[in-house]
């Protein structure tokens, strides 16, 4: 064999890894249904006592910016640490939605919170909160000082609409808000993975007989 179709044997090999490395990518993030940018997935929804609209709410005071692009919202425009509202205790739920022509993404998101919060994919708890009588966004995790990542696994998510929901759980007055920012990306079925893997190793090793012949 010359050495020039034992290149163009290897590329070929090559080409398929890296076609086979590429993935379909989708950004997540929170935005108010006041401030939803163009383009951009489903806004925050508040779906308490009093569903409608959300948000963006500045930051300021404790809270960290915004992860990402990215908003803090909330359902309360007076939310914002030193806005002047005031929260009663209790649990405020807030949904984001998307779309997915099939169920084989993993992914990620980073999540701020006061004074903390749940995080639900289609259901499934991925990320439970900090807990504690008197927590504060400052403490313990999530908060809204330092971004938390939360992993989206494979196998929670489903073809059509997909929903993460946070349950923010104010425990200690005052503001209250959540945000997140991050990604999923399409994933090989692992009976592709494994025959696919299996297939490149083969021609590679048939490749590597031949260049030593």
């Amino acid at each position: 064999m010359k050495f020039g179709s034992k290149f163009s044997a290897l590329g070929a090999v090559l080409v398929l890894t890296t076609a086979f490395a590429s993935a379909d990518t989708l950004q997540l993030g929170s935005y108010g249904t006041n401030d939803t940018p163009t383009g951009a997935n489903s806004a925050l929804l508040f779906t308490g006592s009093a569903p409608g609209t959300t948000y963006d709410i500045g930051t300021g005071n404790v809270w960290t910016n915004p992860v990402g692009n990215s908003s803090w919202v909330s359902q309360n425009v007076g939310n914002c640490p030193g806005c002047g509202n005031v929260e009663a205790f209790g649990t405020y739920t807030f949904t984001s939605t998307f779309s997915l022509s099939d169920p084989m993404y993993a992914g990620s998101i980073w999540i701020m919170a006061d004074d903390t919060t749940d995080v639900y994919l289609n259901g499934n708890l991925v990320q439970d909160f900090a807990g504690g009588a008197n927590s504060t966004c400052q403490t313990l995790q999530p908060n809204c000082t330092a971004p938390l990542l939360v992993t989206l696994p494979y196998g929670d998510f489903q073809t059509g609409v997909n929903t993460l929901t946070f349950d923010v759980h104010q425990t200690n007055g005052s503001a209250e808000g959540v945000d997140f920012s991050g990604s999923i990306s399409s994933v090989p079925e692992p009976n592709s993975l494994i025959l696919l893997g299996t297939g490149l190793l083969g021609a590679a090793g048939t490749l590597m007989r031949k260049m030593r012949s």
